[in-house]
């Protein structure tokens, strides 16, 4: 995790705050499984009956080779990428890394595409770059709305677990409220990959995550941990920061309705770090931290809530644009902010929020919306 300076101060002074309460999912950890001897915990992700580590490993776009090394001598277990990320180098980077252990992980991958031939071909090349003959778990990627999955696309997913290049099937998505029902009606999906945090978890996606952990779909969370970092440029590395981070991911392992996580990490110390939370309890210091950190980040983080969907008259998709420059200003990562803002239509990305003299968006949640997407565009496009 890294951090601007001026958060040193604010966590320092804000802790002496009460806790009980303050971000609480309900006190689900004494439902969980028993941590092994060397410091890992296990679940089982959904009916596929595959025993994950509770901590996974998000590749992101461009992994680092020692990081991974790291995650796997530690013994974590479940791995997770996308065709798409780093245009194909998160899947190269990983497929190194796994050289002759893929047998020890499970892994899973993502297609953005839409048709039977383009989905076909993108899962050919994972393989191929992965250097395995099958995936664990195959995704649908960033799907949000239940329209965004056609026939096509499930009956291809079908066909791919059919043919056993993958064991089982999923979606990714960052609005699981929006696709739970969908994914139920359906029935044929394994894994459901979704934002899940302490800033966008309980009340925003407890229901949903509950309703597919009870139909026996296995939960992946991911952004686990984004919100824990100060927005801005990233300078030096803070111990207070990574507290939160740890904190974070403590807090979502609370919920036995998750599966796996899969925070991504971006030096060896956070792989360690994040690796403690399996084993360590959520305690009333980090609720503080928390409590802190969701007060610091509230005008400028996007719970994901969705309740501005469709109210930009101008036809701006203000969460997704949001999501967008979450990327850089709270986990530093430039060239993904701008892969997924330029992923955008033409004439969205035309759109100039500075050119309205006031917005038709007044979050609930309290971010300064208005600011944020001017900030976005000026950043990314």
């Amino acid at each position: 995790m890294k951090h601007k300076s001026s958060r040193r101060k604010f966590l320092k002074t804000g802790l002496a705050l009460p806790a009980a309460g303050l971000v609480s999912n309900n006190g689900l950890g004494a439902l969980l499984p028993q941590a092994s001897p060397a410091g890992l915990s296990f679940r089982t992700l959904g009916k596929t009956g595959l025993k994950v580590t509770s901590v996974g490993c998000a590749a992101g776009s461009y992994p680092d080779q020692e990081i991974l090394a790291r995650a796997l001598d530690l013994g974590i277990n479940y791995y997770d990428t996308a065709r798409i990320y780093g245009q194909g180098k998160s899947e190269q980077e990983l497929g190194r890394a796994l050289k002759g252990k893929r047998d020890k992980i499970v892994l899973a991958s993502k297609t953005y595409s839409n048709t039977k031939e383009t989905i076909l071909k993108d899962l050919e090349t994972s393989l191929k770059t992965l250097g395995t003959d099958y995936l664990d778990v195959y995704h649908q990627h960033s799907r949000h709305k239940p329209e965004e999955i056609t026939d096509e696309m499930i009956e291809t997913m079908e066909l791919v677990k059919q043919q056993g290049k993958a064991r089982f099937i999923g979606v990714s998505t960052h609005d699981p409220n929006a696709m739970v029902d969908f994914i139920l009606d359906v029935g044929k999906f394994d894994v459901v990959q979704t934002t899940y945090s302490f800033a966008i978890g309980a009340p925003f996606r407890d229901a949903a995550i509950q309703k597919l952990h009870d139909a026996g779909i296995g939960v992946v969370a991911m952004k686990v941990i984004i919100a824990t970092a100060t927005p801005g440029p990233i300078p030096e590395e803070n111990t207070l920061t990574n507290e939160a981070g740890l904190a974070a991911l403590k807090w979502v392992l609370r919920n036995p309705a998750i599966s796996t996580t899969v925070p991504f990490q971006e030096e060896i110390s956070e792989v360690e770090i994040n690796f403690r939370a399996m084993t360590e309890e959520f305690t009333a210091q980090d609720e503080k931290i928390l409590f802190v950190m969701n007060e610091e980040i509230r005008e400028r983080y996007c719970r994901m809530c969705f309740r501005c969907e469709g109210i930009c008259p101008k036809g701006v998709p203000v969460a997704d644009e949001l999501r967008m420059l979450a990327y850089y200003d709270f986990a530093g990562d430039f060239n993904r902010a701008r892969e997924n803002f330029w992923q955008l239509p033409r004439e969205i990305r035309g759109i100039q929020c500075r050119d309205c003299d006031a917005c038709a968006i007044q979050c609930p949640n309290g971010v300064r919306v208005h600011d944020r997407l001017i900030r976005a565009q000026e950043l990314l496009a």
